[in-house]
């Protein structure tokens, strides 16, 4: 017995039918995806949408072609008080007249049409659902939309041109003097006909697919993105980093950290470990008032060309690491980089570069995810951070400025440093004295006091790390040591999937940046380790989400962030590998030549030596290898063949009979008997006079016609009996029968 096929039941027309509603379904949920329909709007079109599907309601509450015009006529001055009034926006009230009118052809009689315009309407949603939103699930609903419609417009096609068809049948029938002579057959499709028709549209749809994927890759990478998109600035959702500006309040940080959204992705070349426990400065701030950090000192600003490579500084003696970050829309300009940047490379322009602390300032990205590449230096040993072993005389003010403060502060560092020789070693008693003696809490207590930092040190002893950073800074500066308060993040989460670190809002972190007269700016971390747990997560968990991180950040990467950059970055590294593997198999070919040239010499020489040995016993072990290796193929080939047939025989494939009945033609022709092409099988069979042959031909014969012609179904038996009539008509030749 044979499988019923996946799409038996399907006519053509109800499967023309069911892709086109699956279209409209698809295009309304990439607008709920692309989160472009309010809570109320999206129940006033979900109901009757949902609705239409069900033949029942849809027939009852069917509009007529004169109520459905009315009733989009009707719609035009909502939609222009939807546009100043409502939404405000043309965008989402165009989107709603689409949904209006898509809803009002669900439920009037539907002709080509009006099939064709659902589908048209469908597009539009999907296309609108591409400018609206940068989110990766509009990748998977693509596909699924590119191949539904394929699929839609073949079935539409061959609806309407069988439509067609049979009109003009029925003009050739009515013209005739017997009207109701029935229609040829073969201008339509019969149901097994329109079921086959389903399937090679589902396979031609999907291989079609393919296709369009695989060019539409090698087109998607030959040509570079530029920007996010004009709908983009309407809808994409902004991160408040607002403890990344020029002047910020005191607990901004801790607002930060309470936000686990991805902030940044930094994807590292080399080995990671040299990345563990660094930190990603962004903003550097110097003027404290009491309650208020700002950035009074800046420097000249560099000026680069245009471009998107940027050349900062030359390299010195520390070691040099290369690293991406994709830095999610956000509502700062701050560039975060590693300490004594080299190069930047990406669509950054314009952006200005402050020497004083080493921060840059970007272009503004509120909307859009900005990818960029950066070399830095890491620092060894005793370094520099900045390499400025003193600062002026004009700008040491400002990193030494204090607010009216608590007299306690002051006697605190200096008991604190006491004994101490060096500027750097005093620093280094002040960043002990609060990792031991204070505890890490994001409970924002102390922020109504009149001086936060004194009832920190005093009073509550526990605060997050910009009230460490702050305490520090204001005790150091009360010794007279210069010191500024750097705001950035340290990364603690990697994806072993991704190759990435994935830095959210609850790793945002101050530090301190002191300068001391042996080595410069240093920095310090007075910040204890956070006591709070987190709850553990469950492996599994864990490995779906590092994939699902990883595909984001690949869809972020080569989809909204492939720029010029990444596109000469990705045909340098494939240009590299193609010389590498060239080389390579350069290198494996010619040693594979000589290691070939080396053994047939060697088997020669071990040929000539045996045959000079054996003698004449040397021929005749050649000739018994000959025949022995002739007989063992022929062997091979008889039982391979018998092992073919036995398997088609209990699968019950008719195709053997054709099989058989060809090859007992080829057979006959080796003979000097070969078949006429004008004459039929049943024909040829009287041809022959030897009544034994002929009884077999006709039997087999029978066998062939029974499969070729009449397509009906062949049994195990008759395909085990045409082998066998074969295997007979063979033997009878063998013994001498006369084919003729």
């Amino acid at each position: 017995m044979f499988r019923r096929p996946l799409f038996s039941q399907w006519t053509l027309d109800r499967f023309f039918h069911a892709l086109t509603y699956l279209l409209v379904t698809i295009g309304f949920s990439m607008l709920v995806l692309a989160e472009q329909l309010s809570a109320l709007v999206l129940w006033i079109f979900l109901l009757p949408f949902c609705a239409s599907f069900s033949s029942r309601l849809s027939q009852r509450f069917q509009l007529t072609v004169r109520q459905a015009n009315f009733l989009t006529w009707l719609y035009l001055p909502l939609f222009v008080a939807d546009m100043f009034l409502l939404s405000r926006s043309f965008v989402p009230a165009t989107l709603h007249l689409i949904l209006f009118v898509q809803l009002v052809k669900l439920y009037q009689p539907k002709g080509n049409r009006d099939y064709f315009y659902l589908i048209l309407l469908s597009f539009l949603q999907v296309l609108a659902a591409s400018s609206l939103t940068i989110n990766i699930s509009f990748f998977v609903g693509f596909l699924v939309f590119v191949l539904v419609c394929l699929a839609a417009l073949m079935s539409f096609e061959m609806k309407r041109a069988l439509q067609a068809s049979l009109s003009r049948s029925k003009g050739l029938a009515i013209g005739t003097e017997d009207a109701h002579i029935q229609q040829p057959a073969e201008l339509g499709l019969g149901l097994a006909e329109q079921r086959s028709a389903v399937g090679a549209i589902l396979l031609v749809s999907s291989a079609s697919l393919c296709i369009i994927s695989v060019l539409g890759t090698a087109l998607f990478f030959a040509i570079p993105r530029f920007g996010a998109g004009y709908f983009s600035r309407t809808l994409s959702k902004t991160l408040s980093l607002s403890g990344f500006s020029d002047r910020i309040r005191l607990g901004s940080i801790g607002i930060i950290q309470l936000d686990p959204s991805i902030v940044m992705r930094v994807r590292v070349n080399g080995d990671r470990k040299r990345f563990e426990g660094l930190k990603w400065r962004g903003v550097t701030l110097d003027h404290f008032d009491g309650r208020n950090w700002s950035k009074r000192v800046k420097g000249a600003p560099y000026s680069f060309p245009s471009g998107q490579v940027f050349k900062i500084r030359e390299p010195g003696p520390s070691a040099l690491v290369k690293y991406q970050v994709m830095l999610e829309p956000c509502s700062t300009s701050y560039l975060f980089t590693l300490d004594q940047i080299l190069t930047l490379r990406g669509n950054v322009y314009p952006f200005i570069y402050d020497p004083s602390d080493d921060s840059i300032i970007a272009r503004p990205h509120p909307f859009n995810r900005l990818t960029y590449q950066a070399d830095s230096a890491l620092p060894r040993g005793t370094v520099p951070v900045v390499e400025k072993a003193e600062i002026s005389f004009q700008v040491k003010p400002a990193y030494l400025q204090l607010p009216r403060l608590d007299k306690r502060i002051l006697d605190l560092a200096r008991s604190v440093t006491f004994g101490a020789q060096s500027l750097e070693e005093k620093a280094n008693k002040i960043e002990r004295h609060l990792q031991t003696n204070y505890r890490y809490s994001l409970e924002p207590s102390q922020l109504e006091q009149p001086q936060p930092i004194a009832t920190f040190l005093f009073e509550s002893k526990k605060g997050h790390c910009e009230y460490f950073a702050s305490a520090m800074v204001v005790m150091l500066r009360t010794l007279g040591i210069p010191s500024r308060i750097v705001n950035g993040f340290r990364a603690s989460e990697y994806n072993d999937i991704g190759g990435d670190y994935i830095i959210r809002g609850k790793d945002a972190h101050s530090w301190v940046e002191a300068q001391c007269l042996e080595h410069g700016w240093q920095t310090y971390d007075p910040t204890p380790s956070s006591s709070e747990t987190t709850t553990p997560r469950h492996p599994l968990l864990t490995t779906i989400n590092n994939y699902l991180d990883a595909f984001e950040l690949f869809w972020g990467e080569w989809v909204l962030g492939y720029d010029e950059v990444s596109q000469i970055s990705l045909f340098r590294d494939l240009q590299e590998k193609v010389t590498r593997w060239a080389d390579q198999g350069r290198r494996q070919f010619y040693k594979g030549a000589i290691g070939i040239q080396e053994a047939l010499f060697a088997g020669s020489r071990g040929i000539i030596g045996f045959a000079r040995q054996a003698g004449w016993k040397f021929p005749c072990l050649c000739a018994v290898l000959g025949v022995g290796g002739w007989l063992a193929l022929r062997l091979y080939n008889g039982l391979k063949r018998q092992l073919l047939v036995k398997n088609a025989i209990r699968k019950g494939d008719g195709t053997l009979a054709l099989h058989f009945y060809g090859e007992m033609l080829i057979f006959f022709r080796s003979k000097g008997k070969a078949k006429p092409k004008n004459l039929t099988p049943n024909e040829f069979v009287e041809t022959f006079t030897n009544q034994l042959i002929r009884g077999e031909v006709e039997r087999l014969t029978r066998i062939y016609n029974a499969m070729r012609f009449s397509k009906s179904c062949v049994s195990k038996d008759q395909i085990q009996q045409a082998h066998w009539i074969l295997s007979e008509i063979k033997k009878l030749s063998k013994k001498g029968e006369a084919i003729f």
